[in-house]
């Protein structure tokens, strides 16, 4: 590892500003911290209500669909401005000697996985595109300890691996849909398709390019909010963030108008906002209570979360006991990550 990557790393960890009780060492083969495990359960439920509401507000307004990542833009910018507000309530900036490195890294790194992201679902179907996200907590454990020398225990690795596979049974269910739409019969290929159409597909490269940003990105996130106050570091990353994705909409869905803006005034949207900015604050205080690899991995939890709020605000049934089988098993992952020792 580069000196100064260590030295950025060892800086991070060991300073003791911002809110919340900073991790003091690395913890090495331990159970998950309580605290940490609060907070992530919390995002999950704020991430769900705010899938669930975006589902929602375009099918109020289909035409939305065509400026979703405008309106994504908009509206991060709105959670931005509420993690400066309480950035500046809970004691300002509070940052150490080289804080911005990690924000920036980060910053960057966002910004690729929001151009992989729309490079890979502008190329290739969804259904073959989103199941590839499920492996990047797996991948994380590696990442992580090449850059922080966080690793978890025994229990805590089993049940990362039963929230991965929980996630890909999960997200590969709209591609065996369609396969059994079509009247094709359903063999193992079709299961293992995201990884079979690897070499085949441009668009599902550009999947595993953004894996390869986010399981980096992830770290550098746990840094900068390690090393500052956990909503101004939040702030300036989704800041970074949003902008970047406002100048990919600019370019892709065209210039924004005043009529996107006047919507943004709209009370689910402003529902949207605040979900947006409470998960953003609740899942970024966790790393400073527990190691990248358990809070990556359980953030996973929001997708069996959306699965059931859809079904009970929404009326989505579709497949609702495939899906709760992989929800299961990444229910199981959770108990190993948070109880085992």
């Amino acid at each position: 590892m580069p000196t100064q990557l260590k030295q950025l790393t060892n800086l991070c960890l060991y300073s003791s500003v911002g809110n919340g009780k900073i991790i003091e060492k690395i913890k090495k083969g331990e159970p998950m911290n309580s605290t940490a495990l609060m907070l992530v359960l919390g995002f999950c439920v704020t991430e769900a209500l705010y899938n669930v509401c975006i589902t929602q507000v375009t099918k109020q307004k289909p035409q939305l669909k065509k400026r979703i990542m405008t309106l994504a833009g908009l509206v991060g910018l709105v959670a931005t401005v509420l993690l400066f507000l309480v950035a500046f309530i809970t004691g300002g900036m509070e940052v150490t000697e080289g804080w911005w490195k990690p924000v920036l890294i980060t910053g960057v790194l966002a910004g690729g996985v929001l151009f992989a992201e729309f490079k890979a679902f502008s190329l290739e179907d969804a259904s073959l595109v989103a199941p590839i996200s499920s492996t990047t907590p797996a991948l994380v454990i590696v990442t992580s300890f090449i850059i922080l020398g966080e690793y978890p225990s025994s229990a805590g690795w089993v049940g990362i691996q039963f929230i991965v596979l929980g996630t890909y049974l999960l997200n590969i269910q709209t591609h065996l849909r369609r396969c059994r739409e079509a009247g094709t019969r359903i063999t193992w290929k079709d299961w293992l398709a995201p990884f079979i159409m690897l070499a085949k597909s441009k668009g599902v490269r550009y999947a595993y390019l953004c894996v390869l940003f986010a399981i980096f990105s992830l770290n550098y996130e746990a840094l900068a909010v390690r090393k500052a106050n956990v909503a101004f570091a939040s702030a300036c990353i989704f800041g970074i963030a949003s902008l970047l994705n406002l100048a990919v909409a600019s370019y892709v869905e065209g210039k924004i108008t005043t009529r996107e803006v006047i919507f943004l005034r709209q009370p689910l949207v402003l529902v949207i906002a605040t979900c947006l900015f409470l998960g953003i604050f609740l899942s970024n205080s966790a790393f400073r209570y527990d190691i990248v690899p358990y809070v990556g991995t359980l953030k996973r939890l929001q997708i069996p979360l959306t699965i059931l709020f859809a079904w009970y605000f929404l009326g989505e049934r579709e497949n609702f006991k495939g899906r709760l089988f992989g929800g299961s098993l990444m229910a199981v992952g959770a108990i190993f990550i948070a109880l085992g020792g």
